[in-house]
């Protein structure tokens, strides 16, 4: 029989936004690598992105919990069948696990019979932070999944890579799921050209260690005038998350006031913080990401920082 069993991140999309698809389609449950971190009193909120260690540690506690509940195992389903790492994770700001965890995870799971998956929407982007080919990046795991919207800025759609008989498997699963359009063209043609325009040949838009570099250099300045808290303090990619300790309310009505005054839209989309989290008990109430791409990537840093320091002018008075 097959595993009915897999593992991944405590901020994995599967968890947050498929509303249990995996189990609700094909039974399968999956095996959570919490590294939330146990608030304290040094108020620390940020969890640190998947490591060996907390791989390593999960796996036996699962493996000691199946001899403790004597769990037949001759169908083989409750062995553990993928591990999947997002690279880089989202929900955490970007925060990417370290190169070295990573060729220690492959090699657990390797001894383990466990497949290695990589959510790899972003995988453009985390090339960056490992500094390494996207070639060297993808040869870790047994597949990878990449976005055409995201980094590569195209229409919609994606790409899973594998092995032969994996991609045959998967296109049988696509045809069950419904996710057989009638034509891929626009899709295919649009990645295509995101693909030559941001990636292969990049003179006409910024690379993506260009945005890198800007948002390195925008948290740097932004974060010592003290309003925002980063996550990570320092990017890892060219995203990161913002918190400030104002209600939404407030950040909106300052964020508006800034827009009234010199013309420049600071923020976007703010979020309240979620009550019992980490960031909740550590006092902040609201939440924001910042991404570099295309279009404010062209923006002058001069600008940003004219904006924020108008931002936090505003906000001091309440």
């Amino acid at each position: 029989g097959n595993s009915n069993c897999f593992a991944c991140h405590h901020s994995s999309h599967l968890l947050l936004h498929e509303a249990e698809a995996y189990e609700r389609l094909i039974k399968m449950k999956p095996l959570i690598i919490d590294t939330t971190p146990k608030f304290g009193e040094d108020g620390e909120f940020r969890a640190p992105p998947m490591n060996f260690k907390d791989v390593q540690s999960t796996f036996a506690e699962y493996e000691v919990k199946k001899k403790q509940d004597n769990t037949n195992d001759e169908d083989n389903a409750s062995q553990i069948s993928t591990l999947i790492v997002e690279l880089p994770h989202r929900e955490l700001g970007g925060k990417c696990t370290p190169w070295k965890d990573l060729l220690k995870i492959k090699e657990l799971c390797t001894s383990m019979d466990i497949k290695l998956h990589c959510d790899g929407a972003r995988i453009f982007e985390a090339t960056c932070f490992y500094d390494k080919p996207l070639k060297e990046v993808a040869s870790i795991f047994d597949s990878v999944y990449i976005s055409f919207y995201k980094g590569l800025g195209g229409i919609s759609g994606a790409m899973l890579l594998g092995d032969k008989e994996f991609c045959e498997e998967a296109r049988i699963w696509l045809r069950r799921f419904g996710g057989n359009l009638f034509t891929q063209l626009p899709y295919a043609v649009s990645g295509w050209a995101g693909y030559r325009c941001h990636w292969v040949h990049n003179d006409t838009s910024m690379s993506f260690r260009e945005k890198y570099q800007k948002i390195l250099r925008l948290t740097s300045t932004i974060g010592e005038q003290g309003l925002v808290t980063f996550d990570p303090e320092i990017p890892s990619v060219n995203m990161v998350h913002g918190y400030f300790r104002q209600n939404i309310d407030e950040i909106h009505r300052a964020r508006d006031a800034v827009e009234d005054a010199i013309g420049l839209r600071v923020l976007q989309r703010v979020k309240p913080v979620e009550p019992n989290t980490n960031a909740f008990r550590a006092g902040y109430r609201s939440k924001f990401e910042l991404a570099i791409g295309a279009a404010n990537g062209k923006i002058d840093d001069a600008d940003f920082f004219l904006g924020w320091e108008a931002l936090e002018k505003e906000l001091s008075a309440y």
